[in-house]
């Protein structure tokens, strides 16, 4: 499996980015370059293209849209993730619209902040748990969707219950199959099998229908986990995954929970 091998840390805490630094070479990573703004990054001379980015809020950042693109388009192959102080819905929405793969909260527990990276570079996109609140929330706009199905009417197997359990915690097809002892194939036909029932075209809206229905996730360790499931200026202020391994195409998001 590729990890998160590359990492590119920017932040306007030299602090901060000295920590994660030291974390992140504990676990085999290696920081290509550190920097205050992405126009550090610009001005560097960094060959790899296959990196990690991960940019580091504060109360003063403001990640501009313009320069993330510019990011994307000289090293094609990076993927972008933000360490946010606290959950913003507006500024996430933003982030993945210029590009962003995952979003996470400083609240995020270390151990699961180097699997979200992994699952990051592996083409995932990421979301914080708060999103799963702000998604029950708001679940009444929800309430009187004419095709929408429900728990009863939705008519889910046992089986694709486990699946849909998995959906919302963001796990993808390999780390399910290998948690229900069955092969990738048979998982991607549950999982056609669940979308058919919900009336919904992909593994997002399912994680977020369940979400609203309030099922609960079943997470990478087998135990319950909550979901995790994005303006060119992304402000300061982890999640429901939907598998995004699809790599060039920049995938589809999955949750991630602190």
């Amino acid at each position: 499996m590729t990890t998160a091998s590359k990492v590119v840390l920017i932040g306007r805490s030299s602090i901060v980015r000295e920590g994660l630094r030291c974390l992140l070479s504990e676990q085999d990573r290696q920081i290509i370059f550190s920097g205050f703004g992405l126009e550090d990054l610009q001005r560097a001379d960094v060959a790899e293209s296959d990196f990690l980015l991960l940019l580091i809020e504060d109360k003063r950042s403001e990640w501009d849209g313009d320069a993330l693109a510019a990011i994307h388009r000289r090293h094609p192959a990076a993927r972008i993730a933000i360490l946010a102080n606290e959950f913003d819905f507006s500024a996430m929405l933003e982030a993945f619209r210029v590009g962003v793969e995952g979003y996470l909260t400083k609240d995020v527990p270390w151990e699961r902040l180097i699997g979200y990276l992994d699952l990051i570079t592996l083409g995932e996109k990421i979301f914080p748990s708060q999103l799963a609140q702000k998604l029950i929330d708001r679940s009444s706009a929800y309430d009187h969707v004419p095709n929408a199905a429900t728990i009863d009417s939705a008519n889910i197997s046992a089986r694709e219950l486990e699946i849909l359990r998995r959906l919302i915690a963001g796990l993808p097809n390999k780390v399910i199959s290998r948690q229900l002892s069955i092969s990738e194939a048979t998982v991607k036909v549950h999982v056609k099998a669940v979308l058919r029932k919900l009336r919904v075209t992909n593994r997002t809206q399912a994680a977020i229908w369940a979400a609203t229905q309030g099922l609960q996730g079943m997470g990478m360790d087998g135990e319950w986990a909550a979901p995790a499931v994005a303006t060119s200026r992304i402000g300061s202020q982890p999640s429901v995954a939907a598998p995004a391994y699809q790599a060039g195409a920049r995938a589809e998001p999955h949750l991630a929970h602190a």
